[in-house]
């Protein structure tokens, strides 16, 4: 019986593990939904979070915005940036002509006066949508 009931589980563990798994469909979704900005200081504690970077002139079909930091905030030298896009999309920041620098959006960084910019890649690698945000202190 014992021998039997090995038989029988491996059986049904071998037929488990021929199942193929559902893969979800790569969709086209590639829109940037919000941009946050955590501020910190020379310590590391939190000053600012969730400062909505999309709040200031955001043009929606060109993907440009411009965001001024409040005017409480004097050191953004030590910012952290949060995206929402779409699930099954991916997020890579490229340099000023779209070429892509390798990683996405975060780490420490300083928002002082400069431009970050970005493509949100659709699951269907076909579709995409480029981004360009200037801060200001």
């Amino acid at each position: 019986m014992k021998k039997f009931l090995l038989i029988a589980i491996a059986a049904v563990v071998a037929a488990v593990s021929c199942a193929k798994p559902e893969v979800p469909e790569g969709d086209s979704a590639c829109t940037l939904g919000a941009l946050k900005v955590w501020v910190y200081d020379a310590e590391g504690t939190v000053v600012a979070k969730d400062l909505d970077a999309l709040s200031g002139m955001f043009d929606k079909e060109s993907g440009a915005a411009m965001y001024r930091f409040p005017s409480g905030i004097t050191d953004v030298s030590r910012c952290r940036l949060e995206a929402s896009i779409p699930a099954t999309a991916s997020i890579v920041e490229t340099d000023a002509a779209g070429v892509s620098l390798g990683h996405g959006l975060g780490g420490m960084r300083s928002l002082d006066n400069v431009t970050i910019y970005f493509r949100v890649k659709a699951a269907d690698g076909k579709n995409f949508k480029n981004y360009q945000v200037y801060f200001r202190l």
